[in-house]
């Protein structure tokens, strides 16, 4: 999973700059290192900082030149001091590549303070926003629990006599059971009223017979998300605003191709639920990036700037949301390809 010889491309496209990386997903998508630490990448040498509480995990990872601080001198061989004033020691050029999405204060004060900086976090997004095979391979095992998942909270559904909170409950015990290390994000399960609220968090509220329910869960299996969201016990007026979702999320999905603009794919979605007379009450974006993050690039939304690309896993997710009465939201993870997509589905779409 070492894919640090990437930062060499990018050092490269900025003669020869020193990078320097922070944010556990960056890392852990570069190295597998699941751990606090920064990367530091100068004249071809990688370097992994850590803090003492990680030294032997960080030490398990090949292919990095491992380095442990502590604040104090406590043992021989530790850097000593905090990771900002350690980080210059490693610099040996006057400009450094930072991403600045993943940096905190401390470290960026000090860096632009001494080397001029550049901005990387575009670099760094449009990389790991193309999946390669063993990234697409844990997203469709993800999207296989989160399957297993759903399938489970549709049954029960239909057997009545459960709270939101209860079914919740019962989602995320079912994705770790199913080998799930952990939920991409906390489920969502989201009952009559309740549904009218996109990220409505799950209470005692009991599941009433024949009452709407919006499912929105995914799993996280080896350091990767997946992300659904299907709509049950469609009847009557919940149908009719059913059918116009569905249609806009199949328009979009059907238009999802290398090459695309992303602002495009939304603009599709939106379109549909407009000329319904619910643009209004189509609140959020039509989707997102799908990774070690839950969101991540690229970005599905009007005033995206990003373009499709062979191999991005994105959602496709219209919603329209009715306050005091219901809401509506249908999602597939996919990826994206150089014809049609190929959609990982976890469910039927209509019940």
């Amino acid at each position: 999973m070492m894919r640090i010889k990437k930062l060499h491309e990018i050092s490269e496209k900025y003669n020869n700059t020193c990078i320097i990386i922070s944010g556990d997903s960056n890392i852990y998508y570069l190295t597998g290192y699941e751990g606090a630490g920064i990367i530091i990448y100068c004249d071809g040498v990688a370097t992994l900082l850590a803090p003492l509480l990680e030294e032997n995990r960080a030490k398990e990872v090949n292919g990095l030149d491992v380095k442990i601080y502590y604040p104090s001198n406590i043992a021989s061989g530790i850097l000593v001091g905090s990771v900002s004033e350690i980080i210059p020691k490693f610099i040996t050029r006057n400009s450094v590549a930072l991403d600045v999405n993943w940096s905190n204060i401390g470290i960026y004060k000090i860096l632009s303070s001494k080397y001029n900086l550049i901005d990387i976090s575009n670099d760094i997004s449009e990389m790991r926003s193309i999946k390669d095979d063993d990234e697409l391979e844990k997203i469709k095992k993800a999207g296989e629990i989160t399957s297993e998942a759903m399938k489970v909270s549709m049954d029960k559904i239909l057997e009545g006599e459960i709270t939101e909170k209860q079914l919740s409950g019962i989602i995320d015990y079912t994705m770790k059971a199913s080998g799930a290390e952990d939920y991409a994000f906390p489920s969502i399960v989201a009952a009559g009223k309740n549904s009218a609220f996109p990220h409505h968090i799950p209470t005692d509220k009991k599941i009433l017979e024949n009452e709407d329910v919006v499912i929105d869960i995914g799993a996280k299996f080896d350091g990767y998300c997946f992300d659904s969201t299907r709509t049950f016990n469609v009847k009557g007026e919940v149908k009719k605003i059913y059918e116009i979702v569905l249609e806009a999320q199949l328009e979009a999905i059907d238009a999802v191709t290398s090459g695309m603009s992303a602002a495009e794919i939304d603009k599709i979605a939106r379109k549909v639920i407009e000329k319904y007379g619910y643009g209004r009450y189509f609140v959020h974006s039509t989707g997102h990036g799908v990774g070690i993050e839950v969101h991540e690039s690229p970005y599905i939304s009007f005033n995206s700037n990003d373009v499709l690309k062979k191999n991005m896993v994105i959602t496709v997710e219209p919603g329209i949301y009715l306050k005091d009465k219901f809401g509506v939201r249908i999602e597939d993870t996919l990826v994206v390809t150089n014809g049609k997509p190929e959609v990982l589905e976890t469910a039927y779409k209509l019940l």
